[in-house]
Formats: structure tokens, C-alpha cells, sequence
């Protein structure tokens, strides 16, 4: 499965198994200002000739979903141990989940922050963005963790080497959800 995909699923994404009727679907819900994400998501199936359904559904969210056990079961099986599964790729694939996963959990104001409760895949994300020379710094939010960056020498080397849809949007200081002048 392509780990932009695993990425931006296991911020957001579910996995099911209905053992009632034996059905398998994954599905990702994203708020229609998010349309650009579902955007990237339907041309990677697109192009990977991956039968998808895409509906609104309550709370002015778009629904991208997918019939398919072995995809359903590979996610439930990476969301056991998310940490160990991004440990465990190659530099390019790593970049690619970050870049799915930003898209998920991320948010860009003055900083990036990617909030998750899994701090231990927060902590390999961070190790390995020190190896690109980028320096996040981890904190307790509530009930989650967030992975921020925060200076622009490192917010400029994330955005060249992750290629998120969110970090690609055009930044206009006069909208709110895109503040960061990079």
C-alpha cells in the first residue's frame, strides 16, 4: 500500500471488519475545506486502478471509501504498531507517511504542529527528522502529544523534503487556516 495512503489513514482513517456480513471497507472522512487531501487520495487510487465511493456525510464532511479486506487488514495490522511499522521503512517511505500523516494530524500557523496519543510514533517521526536536520520538540497537549517545529530554517526544510497537500497550498495571510509565511 503506498505510505502516503497508511500515513494519512492512520491519522484519520478507519478500518472495519463487519464480521456479520464478512464486508472489509477503510474510509477517510475530511472536512470539505480538506476536499484538496481527498483530491490527492482519489488520484493515487486513481492511478493504482482502486475502485472507490465518494459521499458527504454529516457535519460537512466528504467520505472517501474502499471495499477491500487485504487493504483492510494490512491497516489494522500496521495500526497495532504504527511506531515499529514507520521504523522499519526506507527513508523515501518514511517521508512519503509524514507527508500523509501531516495531511491528517497536522495543523500550520506561525509553526507545524502534528498532535496524535501515540507518542512513540511521534518519537520515531522525530528521530527521524533530526536526520534531516530538522529539530522538533514533543509536548503533553491534554490527552495527546504534539510534535512541533517551530523555527523557519526548520519549517522550510520540512516543507522541501515532505510533500503534504496542506504544506503546497497556497499561503494568503488574509485566511486564517494558512498563516505561515515560509
Amino acid at each position: 500500500m503506498d505510505e502516503y495512503v497508511v500515513g494519512l489513514f492512520v491519522g484519520d482513517g478507519v478500518a472495519h471488519r463487519n464480521k456479520k456480513n464478512r464486508s472489509y471497507a477503510v474510509w477517510i472522512d475530511q472536512h470539505r475545506k480538506n476536499s484538496d487531501i481527498l483530491d490527492n487520495l482519489k488520484k493515487i487510487f486513481i492511478s493504482k486502478n482502486k475502485k472507490f465511493y465518494s459521499y458527504n456525510v454529516p457535519d460537512n464532511k466528504i467520505r472517501i471509501l474502499r471495499y477491500s479486506k487485504s487493504e483492510c487488514l494490512e491497516l489494522l495490522t500496521i495500526k497495532e504498531n504504527v511506531a515499529n511499522h514507520f521504523a522499519a521503512l526506507s527513508a523515501r517511505k518514511k517521508k512519503c507517511f509524514i507527508a500523509g500523516f501531516f495531511d491528517a494530524e497536522g495543523t500550520v500557523t506561525d509553526r507545524l504542529v502534528i498532535y496524535n496519543q501515540n507518542k512513540k510514533l511521534l518519537e520515531e517521526i522525530g528521530k527521524f527528522l533530526t536526520k534531516l536536520k530538522i529539530r522538533p520538540y514533543i509536548y503533553k497537549f491534554n490527552k495527546v502529544y504534539g510534535l512541533q517545529i517551530y523555527r523557519k530554517i526548520y519549517i522550510q526544510t520540512f516543507r522541501k523534503n515532505i510533500k503534504s497537500v496542506k504544506l503546497s497550498r497556497v499561503i494568503q495571510p488574509d485566511k486564517k487556516r494558512s498563516r505561515l509565511q515560509i
